[in-house]
């Protein structure tokens, strides 16, 4: 004799494989985009991806789909509870519907720093959509625009790695707020063009150099 199952188990069932085939969808994504930027990805012991930069550093990639993906709806990941270290990033893959709209590249420091513990244990979740005052009454989406679709920090770590300070909560705010700086300025340095009064990436990044090494 068949088991028999509920309606509201099979929309369970369904909306689970739903959320299995977005991931599997995002982080197919994520291989395509490591790829054409000649890193070559593969699968760590814990399950998440890594890379190996030029220079010989390992990063660990770990990839989330977003939840909340229908029209209206508030954009959200949520990632289980990590340790941040400059070598530890959050792919988090956007969805609109069923189509990939953008991936966030957000140092693990940063995505600490903006969510929030999740209603389910052992989980953090960081809302795109949500207007906050830590954002001046903005929301993440409009706030931190410069961390979506920005791959350098992951292909070109080396050369961001120093604004990435290891976990200290004495130092924390200097170990996310200097890096969101250094996005803010290679924005700039592609989109505006340059006046008297301007300073490139470069510049910025050399007048903090003194700074971060003490």
């Amino acid at each position: 004799m068949g088991v028999r199952t509920s309606r509201g188990d099979n929309e369970m069932n369904r909306q689970v494989n739903d959320n299995r085939f977005l991931e599997k969808r995002a982080e197919h994504h994520v291989f395509s985009k490591l790829l054409k930027r000649n890193l070559l990805p593969y699968r760590t012991a814990g399950g998440s991806l890594g890379v190996k930069t030029p220079t010989g550093r390992y990063l660990e990639l770990r990839v989330a789909s977003s939840i909340g993906n229908g029209p209206g709806e508030e954009r959200r990941f949520a990632v289980a509870e990590f340790k941040p270290r400059p070598e530890l990033f959050l792919l988090c893959v956007e969805f609109d519907e069923d189509e990939i709209v953008g991936v966030w590249v957000l140092p693990s420091t940063v995505f600490l720093a903006y969510s929030d513990a999740s209603k389910e244990r052992g989980l953090r979740e960081l809302n795109l959509d949500a207007k906050q005052e830590r954002y001046f009454d903005e929301n993440f989406r409009e706030y931190n625009s410069f961390f979506r679709n920005r791959w350098e920090p992951v292909t070109q770590f080396d050369r961001f790695q120093r604004l990435m300070k290891p976990w200290n909560a004495s130092d924390f705010a200097d170990g996310w707020e200097n890096f969101e700086d250094a996005m803010m300025m290679l924005e700039a340095d592609e989109n505006w063009e340059p006046d008297e009064e301007s300073i490139t990436y470069e510049q910025h990044a050399a007048e903090l150099a003194p700074a971060l090494s003490d």
